[in-house]
């Protein structure tokens, strides 16, 4: 778990767990609306890409939607690439993204 602060508040946070042996999954994450466009959430990703990498893992892999297009969007520019969708059996049309560390 990642987490950024501005003093002692926290602004943003980034929490995953291991997938698979050789996959990490970055679970939830998020940023403030007072804070974001400050690349809060690319800072946040680079430092649990790198630690989850030095960890062994060789893959990081993420679920999005649609409707959370500026998370779809780093996850993309970050080297993302999607590998499958599904409908959740909330009925939620999900995202899967995976990136080779």
């Amino acid at each position: 778990m990642f987490v950024a602060l501005d003093k002692e508040r926290v602004v943003g946070f980034k929490i995953g767990h291991e997938f698979a042996d050789d996959t990490f999954y970055s679970w939830l994450g998020g940023v403030h609306s007072d804070f974001r466009g400050k690349g809060i959430a690319s800072e946040l990703m680079r430092r649990q890409h790198a630690l989850v990498k030095s960890f062994g893992y060789k893959k990081i892999r993420t679920i999005s939607r649609n409707n959370r297009r500026q998370m779809l969007i780093l996850n993309i520019k970050f080297g993302f690439d999607i590998i499958e969708t599904f409908i959740s059996e909330k009925g939620t049309h999900k995202i899967v993204l995976e990136k080779e560390l």
